[in-house]
């Protein structure tokens, strides 16, 4: 079977993908991080204007591939939280659909209700906050009165990993034009061969998990979900790493762009399940299959 979005898809994505190139995605991420959620919130309503939010419940694809685009630009805020309240509380769904921003929780796999403090809506009660996080974007609240959705799980999971492919391609990408302009023994270090199969590897690890994300977004499988979440979670955290050893000292500080999307990716990388969590769950669903 052969998986490609359809010319509609497409012009969607990319309109998606040109507001947030237009508004600096990046620059929001840092702002929100300094306490200054007003640009990020700005494009919150952005997307919301052109529809993004109104997907909920009956496009999953089209979700997949915006939310691959937010994480390629480093947007703040809790889309897939948001997305999938809109998803399982249909009664929500116009006011998340105007630009209302909903989070949630679902303990233990996912305990914490990212970005509470600017939420609207909530499917749980929020106990106590902030608590520390790997991505200073994405403040956590502990809850209580959560309960299993497997709805919730599955649609947040799906579009967390597709906003993980985002980010595993953008610190590829970043890591490809730092390998061309980087000099060092007389040759730019993407001539070097080690260095090329790291590259390599990134790029064939975010390769494989992509059609995973866009297989479970089609069939809403909580198998098929498992899988992609499980496979997208480790392309960018392996796109991450890499990132990181061939950048070298400089891809650690704070000041490079870089450091966003590592935060993004290591904090996305468990959330709504762990990869381990995952490929128990998917072992379970063949094993009932």
């Amino acid at each position: 079977m052969r998986f490609a979005l359809t010319e509609e898809q497409r012009d969607f994505r990319d309109a998606v993908d040109s507001l947030l190139r237009d508004a600096n995605g990046i620059a929001a991420a840092r702002s929100w991080a300094a306490g200054d959620t007003k640009p990020g919130l700005e494009i919150w309503r952005a997307l919301a204007g052109i529809g993004l939010h109104s997907l909920a419940g009956e496009y999953p694809v089209e979700l997949c591939a915006a939310m691959e685009r937010v994480g390629y630009h480093a947007a703040p805020g809790p889309y897939p939280e948001s997305l999938a309240v809109a998803t399982v509380r249909p009664d929500w769904r116009e006011r998340i659909a105007a630009g209302a921003i909903a989070t949630a929780a679902m303990p233990p796999v996912a305990p914490w209700a990212p970005n509470a403090d600017v939420a609207s809506l909530c499917l749980s009660v929020t106990v106590a906050g902030p608590a520390a996080s790997l991505d200073p974007t994405r403040s956590l609240f502990a809850v209580e009165g959560a309960s299993p959705n497997d709805l919730l799980l599955d649609t947040a999971a799906l579009l967390t990993a597709a906003q993980l492919l985002g980010l595993g391609r953008a610190a590829l990408d970043m890591t490809v034009a730092y390998a061309k302009q980087r000099v060092q023994y007389g040759r730019v270090i993407g001539e070097y061969q080690a260095v090329k199969h790291r590259l390599a590897d990134a790029h064939t690890g975010l390769e494989f998990a992509r059609p995973l994300v866009f297989a479970a977004a089609l069939s809403s499988g909580s198998g098929d979900v498992s899988a992609a979440k499980a496979a997208a979670s480790d392309a960018a955290y392996r796109a991450a790493r890499a990132a990181l050893q061939l950048h070298g000292a400089i891809g650690y500080t704070d000041e490079y762009d870089l450091s966003v999307f590592f935060k993004k990716i290591r904090a996305l990388y468990s959330a709504w399940g762990s990869p381990s969590f995952h490929r128990e769950r998917l072992l379970r669903h063949i094993g009932t299959g």
